[in-house]
């Protein structure tokens, strides 16, 4: 038996790492798609050589890795670009996600952090998507907390789906206002539904 996969998306800012962590804390094991894009960047992979032949040297540091900022100027201002990196990174992360999962033990929850879980085939590996969504405003704020400008963050949503259609593959759909407790409680009460169809076992909070 693998583990039951909940798909934790939403749009950049919105709240996905926040929730991940309450999940951690729940009993869930969390992976960071994103994490894992980052580790098949890395010099030596296949999926840096893919990028520096799709992108050129261009995108690379002065230590001859794959400089993030270089290659975000690259690809989020051009969608045909981003797909094109899309199309390397992503196989990759689905093969990982799917060796994660036959590792975790039989009725345990395994929660994938991904921002682009609803464009990938990563979906298709997921029992149920959770969606994190929150006010325009406050996910700017956050991105520029991040040091993220706002001409940059804005271009970056663009690239992303559109918040209703975050909304319409939501199986879960937390709405995270700035209130932690009032996200918490959403997250306490969608886990425990996703525990109980995962099976016994899966909580460590079960019964309380």
């Amino acid at each position: 038996m693998t583990a039951y996969v909940i798909g934790l998306t939403g749009p950049m800012g919105a709240g996905k790492t926040t929730v991940a962590q309450m999940l951690r804390e729940l009993g869930a094991k969390v992976l960071d798609a994103d994490a894992i894009s980052h580790q098949e960047q890395s010099r030596g992979t296949v999926g840096y050589s893919a990028i520096v032949q799709q992108f050129g040297t261009k995108v690379l540091g002065p230590d001859k890795e794959i400089d993030r900022a270089k290659l975000a100027e690259e690809v989020f201002s051009d969608p045909r670009r981003l797909a094109q990196l899309e199309r390397i990174i992503h196989p990759r992360v689905v093969a990982r996600v799917l060796e994660a999962r036959s590792m975790v033990p039989g009725g345990g929850v395994l929660v994938v952090e991904a921002i682009k879980l609803l464009e990938s085939s990563l979906r298709n590996a997921c029992d149920e998507v959770w969606v994190v969504v929150a006010p325009r405003e406050a996910t700017i704020e956050r991105l520029a907390g991040r040091g993220v400008s706002r001409a940059e963050a804005e271009a970056r949503l663009r690239n992303q789906s559109a918040e209703d259609q975050f909304r319409s593959a939501a199986n879960v759909l937390i709405e995270n206002t700035g209130d932690r407790e009032a996200t918490r409680t959403q997250v306490r009460a969608a886990y425990e539904r996703a525990s109980a169809k995962a099976g016994p076992g899966s909580s460590r909070e079960a019964g309380t």
